[in-house]
């Protein structure tokens, strides 16, 4: 029976090629795009499991209290993990890391100099605890001694070719030298440690001066992984550690909180402040998840269409197969297998499309996955489950209507199929194109709160401002440097910062007299020289800003607006900030601006002008738009001729900007492609069944023509029947779009209105698609000769 199954499958699929070509082609369509999605997901929840210890490594962070709100914060005090090793034995292991130290450092060997941001501190006990596999070197032995490096393959191929880097030494900022001890591989893509060498921790304090902050608990400045006993339940440790610091710092009142590390990657965000790394989002994961779902269930109901509509032309087959004896399972059976049978065509079809979209795809999300045989044995094994999951949806529906016809009814020419069988097609068209409506309205909601974030004032100017990364040879030329870039043309203003504008650090060490002892808000802060505000075309609210002949050591400062809101003495001009151990003024304020993420709310700023306090790293220029690539080829030349040996390195500001949402426009352009193809899955489905629809009133059309109708009457006849479909789909579609994409925008603290023609767009592109792909069928039909039409059948 099984061959004989196989035998009218093939010949059901011979007989209608075009109904079999477009089940297979959606069934594919659908398959390729759960199969890309599926590869994603996977890879973004399989961050940090390579490690052999992962189950048990926690990353400690902290739970700051600023006016009674939560701010949560990645980095630790450096005493906490000889601490938590000394003091707790499920604690098995404990290590200090930091990422670079703010600025890029300049490494060189022989002729070979780069200018580095990879370099990773950390304890000796680092590559025990994280299992990044050693190429030459041994891991327990490769950071015990203080002057010693690991570096990964790639950044020892970058400086020595073809050398063998083992004992060779690499000079950082011509002042110290490390020598190499160890190669690793290349850092995985999922790890969300990122780094490119790894120098000793205790280097932080015999070089670079951090002694005093690495043995206090006031400062946070460090990451803090802890490995704990295997299976031990964090909670546990959790609830002994919470209130640690009252013990050591009674003054502090942040709490400690372990989050494992295998959830860093999703479950961050942009939660923590400090944190290591940009980082995914579950949520994102679980709407990618929801996305392939919908695809394949949009395929599904494709399939389910075209079966029962061409149920009528098999009712004999059916009848005469239960006459003979055929019982409803075998029924069943024969048409499972049939969608079985399309589902394992389409499978393959599918590896093919994935093989040959896959480049495309990872450019898309910024992935680098292989559908390569060997190291994927699994993902075939589940890419075959799927599509045999979707094959057995497909053919539920089918194989149940089909088997339900009565022989006697079927044989005597009585079968009436249409009512419930047309019914039922109407209620699976109206739920594709529900889906389809939802991915539609959730694309325009995420492109256009991506248009606003980046088109929203931030009340600074961030276009054609070009940053440099100052090395310390260029600290002391600055004005030097300034005043040939400001003789140009095209230079319209140069200033110095000593961070980023739009990645600022923020502490609560800020006390003024008459401070509510209720009021303890994390106040930003950075340094600027007197330039800063009209490089950047930020507004002086009141009071004044640095002048030129301001001196370095200068105890002035400026304020934005939300902080003057939160200092009630009377006048704020001329109040006093006490920090650092010294009392400053306030000489202007500045209209809010915001430098955090659009997700994130404003907050108190304070700018200095000390040097000493906050010493100048990034020289910021503002171009004039029409001779940017002139003015950076003098700024390439001025560093030669300044005799600045570090590697030029610039960054538009405003691509700075734009990476701050990298997640969300990678989800822009995914949704986007999907979207793009469940409204091609169901325009084929829609394809076939006008096609089949218009053969079914072959003769009615004719008929209808004989009578006076002309072929628009007609067309519009047959593509309104469908469009009422459509329309009843965005009814109930809206609602729950709706409620998807209100979800989605509470991330943002700043964000686009859910407004009325967002959905009606959708409903109008959703209807012209609709109407186009009903109105090929209708038109053929509405052409033909009516005495064709009569003599039909």
């Amino acid at each position: 029976m099984l061959i004989n199954y196989l035998k009218v499958a093939v010949r059901s699929m011979l007989r209608n090629k075009i109904l079999a070509c477009i089940n297979i082609a959606g069934l594919a369509i659908g398959l390729t795009a759960a199969t890309l999605i599926y590869m994603w997901v996977q890879d973004e929840l399989g961050y940090d499991r390579f490690h052999e210890h992962a189950d048990d490594i926690y990353r400690v962070v902290e739970t700051q209290f600023y006016t009674g709100e939560p701010f949560y914060v990645a980095v630790t005090p450096g005493a906490l993990a000889a601490k938590l090793k000394s003091d707790y034995p499920e604690v098995v292991n404990a290590v200090r890391m930091r990422l670079g130290l703010g600025e890029r450092e300049i490494l060189r060997y022989g002729d070979n100099t780069f200018i580095e941001n990879g370099i990773l501190f950390a304890d000796p006990e680092f590559f025990e605890m994280f299992s990044f596999p050693f190429v030459k070197g041994v891991p327990d032995k490769a950071l015990s001694d203080p002057n010693s490096i690991v570096l990964t393959e790639s950044m020892a191929a970058k400086y020595f070719k073809d050398e063998d880097p083992i004992g060779k030494s690499l000079v950082v900022n011509d002042q110290l030298s490390f020598h190499v001890t160890g190669i690793i591989e290349d850092v995985p893509q999922n790890s969300h440690l990122q780094f490119d060498c790894v120098i000793p921790f205790e280097t932080l304090r015999t070089a670079y001066g951090h002694g005093q902050i690495i043995d206090s608990w006031g400062s946070n400045s460090y990451y803090t992984y802890i490995q704990l006993q295997n299976g031990f339940p964090y909670r546990s440790l959790e609830e002994k550690i919470i209130h640690l610091i009252q013990e050591v710092a009674p003054q502090n009142t942040m709490e400690f909180q372990l989050q494992p590390m295998t959830d860093i990657h999703l479950y961050s965000g942009n939660r923590y402040a400090a944190d290591i790394a940009g980082h995914g989002d579950i949520l994102y994961v679980k709407l990618s998840s929801l996305i392939a779902g919908i695809i394949l269930l949009i395929a599904c109901i494709n399939y389910m269409n075209l079966a029962t509509a061409r149920s009528g032309n098999r009712a004999k087959e059916i009848g005469l197969r239960k006459v003979v004896g055929a019982r409803k399972g075998a029924i069943v059976r024969q048409f499972m297998g049939e969608a079985l049978i399309y589902a394992l065509i389409a499978f393959v079809v599918s590896l093919i499309l994935v093989e040959l979209l896959l480049p495309v795809f990872n450019n898309l999300s910024q992935k680098d996955l292989s559908l390569g045989l060997v190291e994927n044995v699994d993902l075939y094994g589940q890419m075959l489950l799927i599509a045999l999951v979707t094959g057995v949806i497909s053919g539920s529906y089918p194989a149940l209507y089909l088997s339900a016809f009565k022989p006697v009814s079927v044989l005597k020419g009585t079968l009436v199929s249409g009512r419930r069988g047309t019914f039922v097609r109407k209620c699976l068209v109206v739920v594709q194109f529900s889906l389809s409506v939802i991915l539609i309205i959730g694309t325009m909601v995420v492109h256009y709160q991506l248009q606003y974030i980046h088109n929203k004032k931030l009340g600074l100017d961030k276009e054609n401002l070009v940053y440099v990364n100052l090395q310390r040879e260029a600290w002391t030329r600055y004005d030097a440097l300034k005043s040939r870039l400001l003789e140009l043309s095209s230079v319209a203003a140069v200033t110095r910062t000593s961070q980023l504008p739009l990645n600022i650090q923020s502490a609560n060490i800020f006390h003024w007299e008459g401070k509510d002892s209720d009021t303890d808000p994390s106040i930003t802060f950075f340094g600027a020289d007197s330039d800063f505000l009209d490089t950047l075309d930020i507004e002086l609210v009141r009071g004044r800003f640095f002048g030129l002949t301001t001196p370095s050591q200068s105890h002035d400062v400026a304020i934005n607006e939300k902080l003057a809101s939160f200092i009630r003495t009377e006048g704020v001009i001329g109040a006093r900030i006490t920090s650092f151990d010294r009392n400053f003024n306030i000489i202007g304020v500045v209209k809010d601006f915001n430098f955090r993420p659009l997700d994130q709310e404003l907050e108190p700023l304070i700018i200095f002008h000390n040097d000493e306090i906050m010493p100048f790293r990034y020289m910021l220029l503002k171009l004039m738009p029409d001779r940017i690539p002139q003015t950076i080829a003098y700024l390439e030349e001025l560093q030669s001729r300044f005799n600045l040996d570090a590697p030029l390195e610039y960054t538009f500001l405003d691509e700075e900007a734009a990476s701050q949402y990298g997640s969300e426009e990678r989800l822009r352009r995914l949704i986007s492609v999907f979207m793009g193809l469940a409204i091609l899955i169901s325009s084929l489905g829609l394809f076939g069944l006008s096609a089949f629809m218009a053969e079914r009133r072959f003769k009615e059309i004719g008929i209808r023509k004989i009578l006076g109708a002309s072929a628009t009457q007609v067309t519009a006849l047959l593509s309104l029947n469908f469009l009422k479909w459509v329309l009843l789909a965005n009814v109930f579609a809206w609602p729950a779009a709706y409620l998807f994409m209100s979800r989605w925008l509470r991330n943002f603290a700043f964000k686009v209105d859910l407004s009325f023609w967002i959905f009606s767009i959708s409903a109008g592109i959703l209807i012209v698609i609709g109407l186009i792909t009903v109105s090929i069928q209708a038109v053929r039909a509405a052409l033909a000769t009516p005495v064709d039409s009569l003599r039909h059948e």
